[in-house]
């Protein structure tokens, strides 16, 4: 399968890396003209600033093959939809129009190839009454209530940033609505526009938050780590330089087991703590009390001591944790060393699943047009002669 990729930046780019990495052939067109903002990003391998050197694109862009084309030139353009043309599927997530504009539209691409699967995935849609405006993964998180959702009180809207809208809901969504237009072709022959709006795909991800207040007219309560139902449920520091652990007592028997790896013969005697409702009308007792003893004890003390009572309690992972100390994920082959021309060695993480009960094994990032002369000689056939007097037009930059 091959995927000409129009798509820059987060969303777009993270969803077709899942094709690329299961052995797709992803033509990452781009151009130096107008270079995808994750490419100038950090962080970037010893500080040393470049377009090969992010590693924020490195991980969103693994085994692609990079393309570079002056889409504003007519010349450019012909040979986008030439591509298209050996393509399965064409993708973008630019705003509404641009692929239009250029040439490039759904309407364009099945002139060329009928039965092209054309996705596109602005943060409103192509049309209705939003689709002008504009955004990002945090703004998509702003305008859904996700940022709100997520705040741990009413003065506190931090949220998750960027990481639902460009690396959960909107890839997988749009990766999924490309593999049943896959199957759909398959059975019927016929190609398919796919506009994913990437607000409504974000909601669809808060799904329940969304029924209860369509059932109940309430808004959900802002809890941040703690819970609804269960208590204490929530991040304690322990010792240590910013050293932090979650507990998460389900059920009142691990609450009596919490009290006695605490020593608190006196929580654990109280009548009036031993229903979840009851701690929760005095949560703040309870989370001082927990908050006091782990203060006093390191995190893997803590967490040994609960899991061995059956609480359920583990580290807060820092990322250098989750690199150099964690066993699971290393005896999985999570991560993933990728020599790279310019930065070297770099440790990637790899595809969370299987195939054939295999791990993946990631391709490295492209340079910034790498693979232009080849994928045009291979693809469209072009001469020697002919590639290089298109670089001499500045067709291929």
């Amino acid at each position: 399968m091959r995927i000409a990729d129009f798509c820059w930046a987060g969303a777009g780019p993270f969803c077709t890396k899942l094709f690329s990495d299961f052995g797709a052939q992803v033509l990452k067109i781009e151009s130096s003209t107008r270079v995808d903002p994750v490419r100038a990003g950090g962080p970037h391998k010893d500080g040393i600033a470049g377009i090969n050197r992010s590693g924020y694109f490195a991980s969103r862009n693994s085994g692609k093959r990079s393309v570079t084309l002056d889409l504003k030139t007519d010349q450019g353009r012909r040979l986008a939809l030439r591509l298209i043309a050996k393509s399965d599927v064409v993708t973008n997530n630019f705003g509404p129009g641009v692929m239009q504009r250029l040439g490039l539209g759904y309407d364009e691409a099945r002139q060329v190839k009928p039965d092209i699967i054309h996705l596109s995935m602005p943060m409103y849609g192509q049309d209705g009454p939003r689709a002008a405006l504009l955004g990002v993964g945090m703004t998509i998180s702003a305008v859904t209530g996700l940022l709100w959702m997520t705040a741990y009180g009413s003065d506190d809207p931090v949220g998750p940033g960027t990481h639902y809208p460009d690396h959960v809901a909107n890839p997988y969504h749009a990766a999924f609505a490309i593999l049943a237009a896959l199957r759909h072709r398959r059975k019927t022959g016929r190609g398919m526009r796919i506009d994913l709006a990437q607000v409504e795909s974000t909601v669809n991800f808060m799904g329940p938050a969304i029924v209860e207040f369509e059932c109940t007219g309430r808004e959900p309560r802002q809890v941040g780590n703690r819970s609804l139902s269960d208590a204490p449920h929530n991040l304690f520091r322990c010792a240590g330089d910013d050293s932090w652990c979650a507990i998460a007592v389900q059920d009142d028997r691990q609450w009596l087991a919490l009290a006695a790896a605490m020593g608190r013969a006196d929580l654990h005697a109280d009548v009036s703590l031993r229903s979840a409702a009851q701690r929760l009308a005095r949560l703040e007792t309870v989370e001082q009390a927990v908050a006091a003893w782990t203060a006093q004890r390191s995190v893997a003390d803590v967490v040994q001591r609960l899991q061995e009572a059956g609480v359920p309690a583990a580290p807060v992972a820092r990322p250098d944790d989750l690199l150099l100390r964690d066993e699971h994920l290393a005896a999985r082959g999570y991560w993933q060393p990728v020599d790279h021309p310019e930065v070297g060695v770099t440790t990637f993480t790899s595809p969370p699943y299987l195939v054939d009960g295999e791990r993946v094994k990631l391709e490295r990032p492209p340079l910034m047009g790498e693979h232009t002369d080849q994928v045009l000689r291979e693809v469209l056939g072009c001469s020697d002669g002919e590639i290089g007097q298109l670089r001499e037009q500045g067709i291929l930059r």
